[in-house]
C-alpha cells in the first residue's frame, strides 16, 4: 500500500493514530447512548459519575479514556470491547468510507433475539 506522504513522518503517524482513536470512541459513546434514547445524565447515573464526565467521554478533544472508564461504559451498553494493535495500513484503510452505523453497537439483549 502507497501512503501519502506525511505518514512517512513517525509523529504525523503517532498524532494521526492519537486523533482516530480519541475521535472514533468518543464518537461511539455518544452514538450509543443517543440511540439509546439516554442522556448525558442516565448515562452518568448508570456509570456511578456525573454528567460532565460523560460530556468530557463524548468530546474528541479529551482522550483520555481509562480502560477501566472504557470497560464501564461497554457495561451500560451492554456490549463488547476491543483493543488491539493493528498495522498503519489497517488503520488508513478503515478510517476510509465508514458511516455512522459502523459505531453503532446493539446491546446483547438486541443480538441474542436474532
Amino acid at each position: 500500500m502507497g501512503f501519502p506522504a506525511d505518514w512517512y513522518d513517525p509523529e504525523y503517524r503517532h498524532g494521526y493514530v492519537e486523533a482516530v482513536v480519541a475521535e472514533d470512541i468518543a464518537l461511539q459513546i455518544r452514538l450509543n447512548r443517543e440511540r439509546r434514547g439516554w442522556s448525558q445524565k442516565e448515562l452518568a447515573d448508570r456509570l456511578g459519575t456525573k454528567q460532565s464526565a460523560i460530556s468530557r467521554l463524548e468530546s474528541p478533544a479529551y482522550g483520555a479514556q481509562s480502560i477501566e472508564t472504557l470497560l464501564k461504559v461497554a457495561q451500560a451498553f451492554d456490549c463488547g470491547l476491543e483493543l488491539r494493535l493493528v498495522p498503519f495500513s489497517y488503520l488508513a484503510d478503515r478510517r476510509h468510507g465508514l458511516n455512522r452505523q459502523y459505531f453503532y453497537v446493539g446491546s446483547f439483549e438486541n443480538e441474542a433475539v436474532r
